[in-house]
């Protein structure tokens, strides 16, 4: 069965004449024009760098277990797997081929139509290969080989897709430790800049079994002591070693986004308990918010010194299925969002200090909430401090409905203008055009309803449009400039 009627359709998404004619009229040039900035991923950096074809559409679009290109669509396998014929084992288990992984996935693949999962899947067959089959049992084997056929192809290396959809900035996420050696590389990739991120997680998690180990490797790397002050010393160096080579901002991934005012003297007691003696703290300890607080308090200086954007992703329970990480470990779809997460309180001190707007050399700061009921905090707190910035919803929120709401929400509560942009958070380069084009349709429809409606006129709703597209990530992320030509 092929693709018809309205699903994926020219007008998919889009339900007013003004938005039919702002996505078709304004937004596809705009995008062909400027291309993708996306600055946020998870994307593999060796895999595009070496530009090796994808051995299969099931490695490709669900799950890669090969070490140097090791990634994982969790959202297909997390839904797949509340039907029977499909479990996260079948998926993992290399005694079973990625031919018959596929027909199982595409067994149950019906039962997620709804889902925006299904949408994305369907999108990247009908951009990407040219198939408009729906997935079933019945077309399993005609999209395998009809898929792998065209992964051959030379444009349909890494970097022939990425540049195929008009990739022109991608983020990454990195370990302070990475010595970055693929982003070096990467400068002789024509028309893509790739950009490093700093991601310290891992050196301010004293509840983390691995925190004391991650510090001597860090401290070890740098010629640092294993102390509080060798531990900053340490992350002051790497940070550099990153801004150094194109960095524009931090990452911080938080169970709460701690910014608490906390002394050296107690950050040192708190450093010497968790690595000296070895006492444990849990997830929700009053030591970890402190550590952590004063971590970010020294995170956000460096930033403010450079320039650089402060990107806190808050509120996930990290692998809440103890079966799953016990089993496969981390990032393999156990995480789920908090519902309980104390935002004002925790953040003001760091707010008050770093992103009051006092001083036009102040950073940015931009907030996701992995529980996108705490929208409107972001956004009363975007209105209260020039420099914050509310983010485009990510991870389990992306769906078109709660992208919709979020930014309706933010054009009554704030301003669409002052939006930290849509980011992919992709772990799959297949899925990046889709993704993009999923935001571009969204950001049409919501202005367009707008226009619809009276509340904003057309030339208004086109200026906003431009900025949710790629003005707002060029103006936050001080942007210009970057583009390897």
């Amino acid at each position: 069965m092929k693709t018809k009627d309205k699903f994926l359709g020219k007008d998919w998404l889009l339900d007013t004449t003004e938005g039919v004619k702002l996505y078709h009229e304004v937004a596809v040039p705009l995008r062909k024009e400027v291309g993708i900035f996306d600055t946020h991923t998870h994307h593999n950096l060796r895999q595009i760098v070496e530009n090796k074809p994808f051995p299969n559409i099931w490695r490709a679009e669900v799950l890669e277990t090969r070490g140097e290109y090791k990634n994982c669509d969790h959202y297909i396998i997390q839904l797949a797997a509340k039907f029977p014929g499909f479990s996260q084992a079948l998926a993992r288990d290399p005694q079973i081929s990625d031919y018959d992984k596929w027909k199982a996935l595409c067994g149950v693949f019906p039962y997620l139509e709804g889902n925006h999962v299904h949408q994305w899947m369907h999108l990247d067959l009908k951009r990407m290969f040219g198939i408009e089959e729906i997935l079933s049992v019945e077309t399993a084997d005609r999209v395998w080989e009809k898929a792998n056929d065209r992964l051959q192809k030379k444009d349909m290396l890494p970097q022939s897709i990425l540049k195929k959809i008009g990739a022109k900035i991608i983020f990454t996420i990195d370990d302070p430790i990475d010595d970055l050696e693929y982003h070096k590389v990467s400068r002789n990739i024509e028309g893509i800049t790739f950009l490093p991120t700093f991601r310290p997680d891992a050196y301010c998690n004293i509840f983390d079994d691995q925190w004391k180990a991650n510090v001597e490797k860090i401290c070890q790397l740098t010629k640092r002591e294993t102390t509080l002050k060798g531990l900053m010393e340490a992350l002051s160096m790497r940070y550099a070693y990153f801004a150094e080579r194109g960095a524009r901002a931090s990452d911080h991934g938080l169970l709460e986004p701690y910014g608490l005012k906390i002394s050296l003297k107690r950050a040192e007691e708190i450093f010497q308990q968790a690595y000296n003696k070895g006492k444990k703290f849990g997830l929700r300890s009053l030591e970890t918010k402190e550590f952590i607080s004063f971590m970010m308090h020294q995170f956000c200086a460096l930033n403010q010194e450079k320039g650089m954007v402060t990107q806190i992703h808050y509120g996930a329970v990290r692998n809440a299925n103890e079966y799953l990480f016990e089993k496969w470990g981390t990032d393999v779809g156990g995480d789920v969002s908090a519902d309980n997460v104390n935002i004002i309180e925790n953040l003001q001190p760091l707010l008050s200090r770093f992103f009051s707007g006092e001083s036009e050399n102040q950073g940015h700061l931009i907030l996701y909430p992995m529980n996108q009921i705490f929208a409107h905090t972001n956004l009363m707190l975007e209105r209260a401090f020039p420099k914050v910035h509310s983010g485009f919803p990510w991870w389990h929120n992306d769906s078109p409905y709660v992208m919709e709401q979020y930014l309706l929400h933010t054009a009554g509560s704030s301003l669409l203008t002052s939006s930290g942009g849509p980011v992919c958070d992709g772990r799959k380069i297949l899925s990046e055009g889709s993704r993009f084009e999923v935001f571009d349709r969204i950001i049409s429809k919501v202005i367009g309803s707008l226009v619809s409606s009276g509340q904003i006129t057309y030339n208004g709703g086109v200026k906003a449009l431009k900025a949710l597209m790629y003005e707002n990530q060029m103006r936050l992320f001080n942007l210009k400039g970057e583009f390897n030509e």
